[in-house]
């Protein structure tokens, strides 16, 4: 197969302000494979990485990974840990902003199944993963009901339909009356309006009603407390999200005092968990398995990679409507 001597990255800085730029294209070599991205979504694991929220802040001398995408092998290097061979139409994490991804090759976690579309297929780890985790906490707890404060993302949406499928109640937080009907059709149990002025004393009673003893948090700030108080003594609260930046405030003791208690959620925790016990395969197969129906992603929108801006625009403006993908090639 005949290979560009150089290929379009996209490169970034602390300010979320991308630059597309000619590198030249690398070669496999031990336990190496080169993918040809085809679709890589916008995460906002990616916007939080080039602002800096996990660590050192993007800069223009650093490749921006992404989190995760879809593709084909277009090279091989030797002593592959996974047997890919040229021609693989494959799942990618960890990489996927720009044309060509040069991964060692378990960070090409799956072929693709069947028919499964490229396009499909890019969103394929950080939401069903993480709702698919989510699950997971909730039945080792015997949690029979749950808060989730992002209720329109993609992730939201996608959470809605999987404690549907595993009987686990549900109470989905928006912030806009719009989203209500929306969710509503597409089987949320209860959609409650954060903005609405008796939003905090109909969560309450819901979450006593329901038994609500788990929450999902994504947003931070105060926003933290107001969900705390309105779950049952007892409650667990985990943090997943940082919608209004990495801090947590005000967090009553009161309720700490009524056995309440707030942990996070952090994907990584688990599969370095499930890997340990040697299941990490078997994690992608029930993950992968369900990317068709209960796990499918809606895609609202496909930008170039030359307009990585408009994109990051886009998303900015439209993140509770779908995912956003780059096409690089």
């Amino acid at each position: 197969m005949s290979l560009p001597e150089t290929y379009k990255a996209i490169l970034g800085n602390e300010q979320g302000e991308p630059l597309v730029k000619e590198l030249p294209l690398p070669k496999p070599s031990s336990n190496q494979v080169l993918v040809k991205v085809e679709f890589t979504p916008i995460n906002p694991t990616d916007i939080n990485k080039i602002r800096g929220f996990y660590g050192k802040p993007a800069d223009y001398n650093t490749s921006l990974n992404g989190s995760e995408g879809s593709g084909v092998v277009v090279a091989v290097g030797n002593d592959l840990k996974y047997p890919f061979k040229v021609g693989d139409r494959v799942h990618i994490w960890g990489a996927g902003w720009g044309q060509y991804a040069l991964l060692e090759s378990d960070r090409v976690s799956h072929i693709l199944q069947n028919d499964l579309s490229f396009e499909d297929a890019a969103s394929h780890w950080i939401n069903p993963a993480t709702v698919y985790y989510m699950g997971v906490v909730a039945e080792r707890g015997n949690h029979k009901a749950a808060i989730h404060t992002a209720g329109s993302s993609a992730l939201g949406r996608m959470l809605i339909r999987y404690f549907k499928y595993k009987g686990i109640k549900l109470i989905n937080i928006v912030r806009r009356d719009e989203y209500i009907e929306e969710l509503k059709k597409e089987g949320a149990d209860y959609v409650l309006n954060s903005q609405a002025p008796d939003f905090e004393e109909r969560l309450k009673e819901i979450a006593e009603k329901e038994n609500a003893t788990l929450a999902f948090e994504a947003v931070g700030g105060a926003f933290t407390n107001k969900i705390l108080k309105s779950q049952p003594a007892g409650s667990e609260l985990l943090i997943y999200g940082i919608l209004e930046g990495p801090e947590v405030k005000n967090i009553s003791i009161m309720e700490l005092f009524k056995k309440k208690t707030i942990g996070s959620l952090f994907l990584p925790v688990y599969t370095e968990e499930v890997k340990s016990q040697g299941k990490l395969d078997k994690f992608y197969d029930e993950v992968h398995h369900l990317l068709p129906t209960v796990f499918r992603t809606n895609v609202q929108k496909v930008f170039k990679i030359d307009d990585i801006k408009e994109a990051l625009a886009y998303y900015n403006e439209n993140s509770s409507k779908g995912k956003v993908l780059i096409k690089p090639n």
